[in-house]
C-alpha cells in the first residue's frame, strides 16, 4: 500500500506459502516519457486546429452572409425599380397574373391603369437626366400615397407607370383613383432648383369586364392610354371595344400613308400666304401637306400629320412638301416660302444636305427658304440639330419659331434661340377680348422679339378686329383664313396676279 503510482511490485512467497515480502521496482515507460516531450507540441497544435476551424467557419459565415445579401439584392433587382423603389415589370407581372387566378374565387373586381408622364422629355431635354431621374422619383411617391398596400404600383420603363388596383367596387373608384392621379401630377415638381409642371395620361382595363388574359388586359389599358393622349394630355380613359375599331382603322390609314408617299398626285401642297400687317402686300406663303385620299377624300392633317410623326414617315413627307415647294415657289414673286420641319428631320445628320441638294436641284435661292420649328424641337438641341442649323443658316436658310407660347420656352429665352422670326400662335389671337390677358402676352412678344431683331407673325387671324389689334400692337406679318385659306397653286397664282388678299378655296 505504499507503492507510489509509478511503481511495480512483485510478492515474495516462503516455502510456507505465505508472503514474506515484496520485490519492488520503478517500471521504464517511455510512451509516457515521449508523451510529456510532446504536450507543448499537442498543445500548439490543437491550437492551431482549433484557430483553423474557427477562421473557417468565419469564413463561411461570411460567404453564407454574402450569399445572402447576392441573393437578396438579385431578388431585389428582380422584383424592385431600382430609380424608384416601385415594384418591377417582372414583378407587376407575377402579381397580375396571382391577382387574376384569384378572381374567380373572390368574385371582385380589378383595374389595370396604365400611365404616361406628359412632357417628360422635355423636363429631360431642358434639364438634363438627372433632373427627369429626380421628377420620376418625386412622382413615384404620389403614386405610392395614392394607393393603398394590396395595390400593386409599378415602373415599366422610362416614364411609364402602371397599377393594379384591387377589389375594386365599380368605375366610379377607378375613375376617382384616375382624376387623383391627374391631379397629382399637375402639380408642379422641384427638380434641379426650378419649378416644372409635367401631367399624366391614364388609360383603364377592368377584369373581368374586359376580360382575365393577362396580355390582353395590358393591350387593352395601353390602348386606353393611346386614347386618352389623342384626346388631349391630361386625362383619362376606360377601355372600350371601339378602341379596338380604331386601332384598326389607324393600322389601315398608316398603310394607306405608306402608298400615299409612294405614289404621285396623292399628297399635294397647298399655300397659306403671308402677308405684311401695315399694307396688306403678300410677302410668302406657308407650304402644308394635304392628302387626297381615294376613298376617304381630303384627309385632315391633324389626323396624318401626327401618324406621320409616330410611324417615322415624317422625314419622307416632309421632304416630300420641300421639294413640291421649292419646285412650285421658284418664280413666285414672294420674298419667303415657309415649310415646316419636325424634330425627327432635324436630327437627322444627313438633313441639311437634303435639303441643300433639294434647293440645288429646283434652284431656289436659300435666302427665300424659311424653315418652321416648334419649341419642344429648338428645347432639345441636340447635337445633330445644332449642326443641321448652323450648316443651313450659313447659306442663307432661315429660321421661324412656330407655335410660340405653347410649349418650354419663355420671354427670357427668345434671346437665346436661333430663330429669325416668333409666330405666335394661334390660341392667343382667338382669345382676345377674353379674361386670360392673351392681349398684353401678345403685346409683350412683340415687343421683346422687336427688342431683339427679331420678326413676328401671328397666326389664326380670322376677324377684322383681331386684324386691326395686331395692326396696332406692331405685329409684322398676318396669316389667317381673314386673309385666305390654304390654297392649291393654281390658286395662289391666281392671288398673285390679281393681287388679292382673300381666298375662300
Amino acid at each position: 500500500n505504499m507503492l507510489s503510482s509509478e511503481e511495480a511490485s512483485y510478492p515474495l512467497v516462503g516455502r510456507s506459502g505465505s508472503t514474506v515480502g515484496f520485490f519492488v521496482w520503478q517500471p521504464y515507460r517511455p510512451g509516457a516519457f515521449v508523451l510529456f516531450q510532446l504536450v507543448p507540441t499537442l498543445v500548439v497544435v490543437f491550437g492551431l486546429v482549433l484557430g483553423g476551424i474557427i477562421v473557417a467557419l468565419a469564413a463561411l459565415r461570411r460567404r453564407t452572409l454574402r450569399l445572402i445579401e447576392t441573393e437578396n439584392h438579385i431578388y431585389h433587382l428582380a422584383h424592385y425599380d431600382l430609380l424608384t423603389g416601385l415594384h418591377s415589370r417582372g414583378h407587376f407581372n407575377s402579381r397580375l397574373a396571382d391577382a387574376l387566378t384569384l378572381l374567380p374565387a373572390t368574385g371582385e373586381q380589378l383595374a389595370i391603369l396604365y400611365l404616361d408622364l406628359d412632357r417628360f422629355k422635355q423636363v429631360n431635354d431642358s434639364f438634363g437626366h438627372p433632373a427627369g431621374d429626380e421628377l420620376l422619383r418625386e412622382f413615384a411617391d404620389r403614386l405610392r400615397r395614392l394607393t393603398v398596400e394590396v395595390d400593386t404600383v409599378a415602373r415599366l420603363g422610362g416614364d411609364e407607370f402602371i397599377i393594379i388596383q384591387r377589389a375594386v367596387a365599380g368605375e366610379n373608384e377607378v375613375k376617382t383613383l384616375c382624376e387623383h392621379l391627374i391631379e397629382s401630377a399637375r402639380r408642379p415638381f422641384e427638380v434641379a432648383g426650378v419649378q416644372v409642371f409635367v401631367g399624366v395620361s391614364v388609360g383603364v382595363a377592368l377584369a373581368p369586364r374586359d376580360g382575365v388574359d393577362q396580355v390582353e388586359l395590358v393591350r387593352k389599358a395601353d390602348l386606353a392610354l393611346y386614347h386618352a393622349k389623342a384626346g388631349g394630355r391630361s386625362g383619362y380613359a376606360l377601355f372600350e371595344p371601339e378602341m379596338d375599331q380604331t386601332l384598326a382603322k389607324r393600322k389601315g390609314l398608316e398603310q394607306d400613308l405608306r402608298k400615299a408617299l409612294q405614289t404621285p398626285g396623292h399628297i399635294r401642297v397647298h399655300y397659306q400666304p403671308l402677308y405684311t400687317a401695315d399694307t396688306n402686300r403678300m410677302t410668302g406663303v406657308e407650304a402644308l401637306a394635304r392628302w387626297s385620299h381615294a376613298e376617304r377624300g381630303w384627309v385632315a392633317p391633324d389626323l396624318f400629320v401626327p401618324l406621320a410623326e409616330e410611324t417615322g414617315l415624317i422625314e419622307v413627307l416632309g421632304e416630300l412638301v420641300l421639294r413640291q415647294a421649292c419646285l412650285d415657289a421658284v418664280h413666285w414673286p414672294i420674298e419667303t416660302l415657309a415649310v415646316n420641319v419636325s424634330g425627327l428631320q432635324l436630327n437627322n445628320p444627313s438633313f441639311a444636305m437634303k435639303v441643300t441638294s433639294i434647293l440645288l436641284e429646283t434652284q431656289m435661292d436659300p435666302r427665300r427658304l424659311e424653315l418652321e420649328v416648334t419649341e419642344s424641337t429648338l428645347s432639345q438641341r441636340p447635337t445633330e440639330c445644332q449642326q443641321n442649323m448652323a450648316a443651313l443658316r450659313s447659306v442663307g436658310v432661315r429660321f421661324a419659331l412656330d407655335d410660340f407660347g405653347t410649349g418650354f420656352s419663355s420671354l427670357g429665352r427668345l434671346q437665346s434661340l436661333e430663330v429669325d422670326r416668333i409666330k405666335i400662335d394661334r390660341s392667343f389671337v382667338q382669345g382676345f377680348g377674353g379674361s386670360n390677358g392673351d392681349e398684353a402676352i401678345v403685346q409683350a412678344i412683340i415687343d421683346l422679339a422687336r427688342a431683339t431683331g427679331l420678326s413676328t407673325t401671328a397666326e389664326g387671324v380670322e376677324t377684322e378686329s383681331q386684324c386691326n389689334y395686331l395692326r396696332k400692337l406692331g405685329c409684322d406679318q398676318l396669316q389667317g383664313f381673314l386673309l385666305s385659306r390654304p390654297v392649291p397653286k393654281e390658286d395662289l397664282q391666281e392671288l398673285l396676279d390679281g393681287g388679292s388678299r382673300r381666298a375662300t378655296a
